[in-house]
């Protein structure tokens, strides 16, 4: 295991001394849960941002997606049936012009 040193300002090595006192931990592993946890937390967003920009990459290829003004009235009409057995047909994809993606107005 290596060691890094954190220069921290002593407000927020208070907080964080008391912390570790309260949850029974000491200050060095309450650091290292925290900076494991947002290490984990970046990772998990920077995948997803890589995932989101792949299958928006993936429909501009295609020319192929929802138009937003009918996922947002198919979602709406499907919210208002409540436990209705009525079906709301879910919108069909279309063929979208190049560079243009339908937008929230």
């Amino acid at each position: 295991m290596s060691t890094t040193t954190l220069r921290l300002d002593l407000p927020l090595r208070q907080r964080i001394l008391d912390l570790a006192q309260a949850t029974g931990q000491s200050a060095h592993s309450f650091m290292v849960d925290a900076l494991m946890q947002k290490t984990e937390e970046a990772e998990w967003k920077l995948a997803l941002q890589r995932e989101a920009a792949q299958r928006d990459a993936d429909m501009q290829a295609a020319q192929q997606g929802l138009d937003w003004h009918d996922v947002r009235a198919w979602a709406l009409a499907r919210a208002a049936k409540g436990k209705s057995k009525v079906a709301v047909k879910a919108p069909a994809p279309k063929r979208l012009p190049r560079g243009k993606a339908s937008s929230p107005a």
